[in-house]
């Protein structure tokens, strides 16, 4: 049985927690089928994935905003869209930053919560590392736009975790690759929690899983 079959997948959909806009979904992997978790705390799901993590399984944690950004050495270029960003708004858009901004509070308090409870915990933005290691926490960024995008932030939440799931073994976008030199907010946030990274890690793009829209 591939090791992926037991793989414990999240996505929050980041979104403000004053105006009951932040919702998450999780697979269930005996079911093969996904949770959604709506109106529940953004500690909810912060208590869900350390839960999974002393379980012993493998867990993927997905955010619906943008991970990372790129700094081309061309100042004219600055504030560009990614090449994963092709067809839909732009990390830097005014949809793209306004979630942005939005993470930069709550993916850190996650992070932070996951280190202060499991403080041994290996974390992973590299879906290589972390299928190597076949444990341990991999971080990814959720992109559902357009027409994969839901009505409510329960549906984004759960496109995210299905998108993922689809493009097993091997999730991501391959253009992500492609963007000219990264800067990882998702490896910030994760060094500000206090998890040990490799230093290149702030200078890398992380998982990229763009959802499609379903089919009839």
């Amino acid at each position: 049985m591939p090791w992926t079959d037991d793989l414990q997948v999240f996505c929050a959909d980041i979104g403000s927690i004053a105006r009951d806009s932040f919702a998450w979904a999780c697979r269930i992997p005996a079911a093969n089928q996904e949770e959604v978790h709506h109106p529940e705390s953004i500690e909810a799901l912060a208590i869900a994935v350390v839960e999974a993590l002393r379980s012993g399984e493998p867990v993927a944690l997905g955010f619906e905003a943008p991970m990372f950004v790129p700094v081309p050495e061309n100042p004219n270029m600055l504030g560009k869209a990614r090449p994963c960003d092709a067809g839909s708004p732009s990390w830097s858009s005014q949809v793209g930053a306004s979630v942005l901004a939005t993470a930069m509070v709550q993916v850190p308090w996650i992070l932070d919560y996951i280190r202060r409870h499991l403080p041994d915990v290996q974390m992973h933005l590299s879906w290589e590392a972390f299928a190597q290691a076949q444990s341990g926490l991999l971080l990814w960024e959720a992109f559902v736009s357009g027409p994969a995008k839901g009505e409510t932030h329960e549906e984004d939440a759960c496109n995210g975790v299905r998108a993922f799931c689809d493009q097993l073994p091997t999730p991501g976008d391959g253009r992500a690759a492609a963007t000219p030199r990264p800067f990882s907010l998702l490896a910030a946030a994760a060094a500000w929690a206090g998890c040990d990274l490799p230093p290149d890690d702030l200078r890398k793009p992380c998982v990229v899983v763009r959802a499609v829209a379903a089919t009839a």
